[in-house]
């Protein structure tokens, strides 16, 4: 049956259904890995996966999907959630915002949504620095990112579950020490509670290249 980009997947209180969710991201980023935008994408060197964290994020934030994302929901996920959100270096801009003008070029010609043209006006030349700006700026960065990105910086790897536990401690020590600074938060007045790790609840590169792997598994199968 072909694939209906058009279908609900939020309930009544605009919440997303799980399992609905999960097979439409999955249908959808294999029809753009194999779509001609996606081998293009490829040829360049860069391999899908970005786009998955902005249909994510838009349907976990907004309750939208590609077909009824408005240019307002792209550009607050691009330059407002991919910031605060994504443990990713600034130099991954342009792969994402390349990704993301094929994935709305695949979207305009294969499904002719008519959102599609004003989304990638989004996607013009200032958006790779603006987006740079953006996910270079510390001040941006959410709790959960800026405890990803720090324990980066020293030398753990933030990609395991090993990785993040690790510096966990070495950074709790460091607190009660006196010798470790915490963590900066966007604001004081923002502060909130609980703990680091209840908290680290976002998008990170490994996820990205968790995708990648499966994909570039799939694709020797063919």
């Amino acid at each position: 049956m072909p694939f209906n980009i058009h279908q609900s997947l939020f309930d009544k209180d605009g919440l997303p259904r799980e399992k609905a969710v999960e097979q439409y991201k999955e249908e959808l980023a294999k029809l753009f890995f194999e779509s001609p935008e996606g081998q293009a994408l490829l040829d360049e060197g860069i391999e899908p996966g970005w786009s998955d964290m902005i249909v994510d994020f838009g349907m976990n934030y907004f309750s939208v999907t590609p077909a009824n994302m408005t240019p307002d929901n792209l550009q607050e996920i691009l330059f407002g959630l991919f910031p605060r959100k994504v443990s990713a270096e600034a130099d991954e801009a342009p792969g994402v915002i390349r990704e993301m003008q094929y994935f709305w070029k695949f979207m305009e010609r294969e499904f002719h949504l008519k959102n599609a043209a004003a989304c990638l006006k989004i996607l013009d030349d200032n958006a790779v620095n603006t987006l740079k700006k953006q996910m270079s700026n510390p001040a941006n960065f959410g709790i959960a990112k800026s405890f990803v990105m720090m324990g980066a910086e020293q030398g753990f790897d933030m990609g395991t579950e090993e990785g993040i536990q690790s510096w966990m401690e070495t950074y709790n020590a460091g607190i009660t020490a006196g010798t470790q600074p915490r963590i900066p938060l966007p604001g004081e007045h923002r502060r909130s509670t609980g703990s680091i790790r209840d908290k680290i609840k976002i998008v990170s590169p490994n996820r990205n290249k968790m995708a990648k792997a499966s994909r570039r598994k799939n694709r020797k199968k063919k």
